[in-house]
């Protein structure tokens, strides 16, 4: 890969010149996990290959929402650019007026969560989120999917 032309050629571009073991790092609990280069690649196509059986197309939107930064997040923001279809992220501190209103002006079909409390605030307003499809989180919630469903 010669040229850059988009955000998601960065990690291939990584791959292929800084191929790192070490690319993504989080910590959870008291446990911090590594993603290579090629294991974050790999996760963002399989994000992808998700998106495009459900159906997203160029330009829908998913709204992403996290209250903390995570490897997650960047794997799921590679996989939806992939596709064609837009990430939205949202700030996680708002209020539920102002996440109603983002994304009904937006449109997005999917929303992804990083944990219990944002997925609660998105539940309380779906009734008045016409085009929300499904709702997913990075964490295991009852009765929400997850992200890598």
């Amino acid at each position: 890969m010669n040229t850059i032309t988009r955000l998601f050629d960065f990690p291939y571009y990584q791959l292929e010149k800084y191929n790192l073991k070490e690319a993504l790092v989080t910590k959870y609990g008291n446990e911090w996990i590594k993603t290579s280069t090629e294991e974050y690649i790999a996760k963002a196509n399989a994000f992808s290959r998700g998106l495009l059986r459900l159906g997203i197309k160029k330009n829908d939107k998913v709204a992403v929402i996290s209250s903390n930064n995570r490897t997650e997040w960047n794997i799921v923001d590679i996989g939806i650019l992939q596709t064609g279809a837009q990430n939205v992220p949202v700030y996680p501190t708002i209020s539920e007026e102002d996440y109603e209103y983002i994304l009904n002006h937006c449109g997005a079909i999917y929303c992804i969560v990083s944990d219990k409390e944002l997925y609660d605030k998105i539940v309380k307003i779906r009734h008045r989120l016409p085009n929300l499809k499904e709702i997913y989180s990075f964490v295991g919630i009852n009765g929400c999917k997850g992200w890598n469903e």
